[in-house]
């Protein structure tokens, strides 16, 4: 068992193609022109990655056989228009798709030639087996007032129920839900667990850590069962980006703290990841001439907002500084000074890489210069600055001796909390450098107003970006997990006193919370976006409330955003919020 992971949930508390589409244009019969077969859609329906013309469609088909040849599948479209039960006898769009063992039986279609900002229904058909019915729908052009978004990421099914996905399928306002990433965990049934797995019936599989192409592909169906997240994915279109789990946990570009050499080369192990990746999930691949890793794009609502999800894993990050390794080092301030400056402010270390900063800082210049309000960055890891306050005079040795089950460090990292680290070396704050040399070609573009939505920490923060001069750059909101762990687990009700020493410790730091498994639901209008941080009250049951643990508003400052009008807050949360902390 590699324990690394849990130091991310507890280091504050101390390749073939996929699915082949057939033409684009209509089939004349959707009678199977290959081996005559049948099976049923056991694992739901997705669409994502929205164009204001076209849609990725998803399923994925049981065959009765696995033995038989490919499987010529039907799709069927209408636009939506008010009718709360489809019509499937006059349709917009049908098309058919072949799902086979080569793609594990996956099949994606590109619905191409739709209207755009239109909900559609769809669903899929193979002989007398049909889909369930899925909503979905195209980017909007021209002008648009508003849009509303789910933000999500971390869901780890042996940690509980994915009450989250399931929140979220029941409303009717969401445009999308944006995925950021640890959409699943790599690990086998021992490994980064809790006492609720078993419990619940919910171990991991295959048991293994999962390696091979064939575990990844069964570790993306054993997820696709959950309810909820079938729910979600038929209610609305996914963007998705994938964070460190999707391959393995705290992964760079050549390389992973939980791949080992017992395990096989690590390209083989990246490209199966991938590949099972982009079978599974609703999502266009790179064009021809990318990488399979390029997985960064952008979207346009209209002349409303940009959106650019990022990749900030495969692509050019450089090895994550482990600090584990140092804390033997840090025996005085003027150690720990050194090893920030010459260490983890070496400017060789990257995320994004050359090709992908340029792709951003363009796509955001002419988003500004088309004088869009708004300019959205979906992002894997924690972007704004965060040091770790003095913890000693506050973590007593219950609490120490209950993390060291999980991270055998942990009473180093308290002891030396006091020289002010950062909180998380595998986040932008790893990377400084790099981050201000993105936020300085950010700025000489002109774009200074850039608003992130963060997953991967299991845990609300909201923060001012700043370069290392003081000079903002933007706000970051970061969501909590599906299911992950919370600190919770490690810090019971203490965790509010820990999390209001964060925020009095980090000036960027507006808020934070780190108790609840939820999401956050982004409005966006021309003047302003609301920001709602929703919690569910567990994941160890079907049977849970949803509640709103905070609120802020966010609107043009100058030439930059802020947070504003916090909903939710206690003295204590809104003195720090304001600065008076």
């Amino acid at each position: 068992m590699k324990n690394h992971v849990s130091r991310r949930g507890v280091l504050t508390a101390l390749t073939a193609s996929t699915a082949a589409a057939c033409s684009s244009q209509p089939s004349e019969s959707f009678k199977s022109k290959n081996t005559p077969a049948t099976g049923t859609f056991n694992y739901g329906i997705a669409s994502g990655d929205p164009t204001s013309d076209a849609v990725i469609l998803w399923t994925r088909v049981t065959p009765d056989d696995e033995n038989t040849g490919p499987i010529e599948v039907a799709c069927e479209m209408l636009p939506v228009n008010g009718a709360a039960d489809p019509d499937f006898d006059n349709l917009s769009f049908q098309k058919s798709v072949t799902a086979s063992a080569a793609t594990n039986w996956t099949a994606k279609i590109d619905a191409t030639g739709l209207k755009s900002g239109t909900w559609y229904y769809y669903r899929f058909r193979l002989g007398d087996n049909i889909s369930p019915v899925g909503k979905t729908r195209t980017l909007p052009e021209g002008k648009v007032d508003e849009l509303s978004f789910a933000v999500v990421s971390c869901a780890n099914w042996q940690h509980g129920l994915f009450n989250v996905y399931d929140h979220i399928s029941k409303q009717d306002h969401f445009d999308a839900m944006f995925h950021l990433g640890d959409y699943y965990y790599e690990y086998g049934a021992d490994g980064y667990a809790d006492t609720a797995a078993g419990k619940l019936g919910r171990l991991h599989e295959p048991r293994h850590e999962i390696v091979s192409l064939t575990d990844y592909r069964m570790r993306h169906a054993q997820y696709r069962t959950d309810p909820g997240l079938q729910a979600a994915t038929a209610n609305m279109p996914l963007i998705c980006i994938w964070d460190d789990h999707e391959t393995s946990n705290d992964s760079w570009a050549t390389g992973a703290q939980n791949h080992q050499p017992n395990e096989g080369d690590w390209e083989v192990r990246k490209t199966a990841a991938m590949r099972a990746y982009y079978e599974w999930m609703p999502i266009r691949e790179p064009r021809p001439g990318r990488a399979r890793e390029d997985i960064f794009r952008s979207y346009e609502w209209g002349d409303l907002l940009t959106l650019v999800s990022l990749e900030t894993r495969l692509v050019a990050r450089g090895e994550p500084i482990i600090v584990d390794d140092y804390f033997d080092q840090f025996t005085s301030q003027e150690n720990v000074d050194k090893f920030l400056k010459d260490t983890l402010a070496d400017p060789e270390r990257d995320m994004l890489g050359r090709v992908q900063t340029d792709f951003v800082a363009k796509t955001l210049s002419d988003s500004k210069a088309a004088g869009k309000p708004w300019r959205v960055l979906a992002n894997q890891v924690i972007m704004g600055r965060l040091n770790t306050p003095d913890m000693n005079p506050y973590v007593d040795e219950t609490a120490i001796a209950n993390i060291e089950k999980d991270w055998a460090a942990a009473r180093a990292f308290v002891e030396a909390s006091k020289y002010g680290l950062p909180v998380y070396l595998d986040s932008w704050d790893g990377y400084p450098a790099a981050r201000e040399k993105f936020f300085t070609r950010l700025k000489s573009e002109g774009v200074e107003d850039i608003l992130v939505l963060t997953g991967d920490a299991h845990e609300y923060w909201v923060n001012d970006l700043t370069t290392d001069a003081g000079d903002k750059v933007g706000m970051e909101l970061v969501t909590t997990s599906v299911s992950s762990e919370t600190l919770g687990k490690y810090m019971g009700d203490t965790v509010r006193d820990y999390a209001l020493l964060m925020t009095q410790n980090n000036e960027n730091a507006k808020y934070y919370n780190a108790e609840f498994n939820g999401y956050i639901d982004m409005k966006f209008t021309r003047k302003k976006a609301l920001a709602r941080f929703v919690a569910v009250n567990g994941v160890l049951s079907n049977e849970y409330e949803s509640f709103e643990t905070a609120r802020f508003t966010i609107r043009p400052s100058k030439n930059t955003i802020k947070a504003t009008s916090p909903k939710g807050l206690n003295f204590k949360q809104r003195l720090l919020f304001s600065g008076f902390g």
